[in-house]
């Protein structure tokens, strides 16, 4: 099974770079235009960005707080991704304080760790 993680989280991967790449051609065509196709197309690299960093430490043998704080990165990019696809309202504006809390705590909790094992 993870063999199975480890080869979705590389081509996963794979498919968000080639996303980027995408996104870089769509912006440069359009003269760097906010575009639907910019828009969607950024939104599908960070779902295929999240999905293979989870893939990725679902294949690992990491301590579950490790688990944790990475489980989170890539819900947020998921989240972030999604909410890309919806139209405005209230579950787009609840994904998107999901995204925010997400990445303020986990960039919080990485900092904190490093202040407190600095200290110590």
């Amino acid at each position: 099974m993870r063999r199975l993680f480890r080869q979705l989280s590389a081509v996963l991967l794979i498919a968000a770079l080639a996303g980027t790449v995408c996104l870089l051609w769509f912006d440069v065509a359009n003269h760097l235009r906010l575009t639907f196709l910019h828009q969607r197309t950024g939104a599908l690299a960070f779902i295929l960005v999240g999905a293979s960093y989870i893939c990725l430490l679902l294949s690992d043998g990491h301590r579950w707080r490790s688990h944790i704080k990475g489980l989170l990165l890539g819900t947020g990019f998921l989240l972030w991704g999604g909410e890309q696809f919806m139209e405005p309202g209230a579950v787009a504006t609840v994904m998107d304080s999901l995204v925010v809390l997400i990445f303020v705590s986990d960039l919080g909790w990485i900092i904190a760790s490093d202040i407190r094992r600095k200290r110590g």
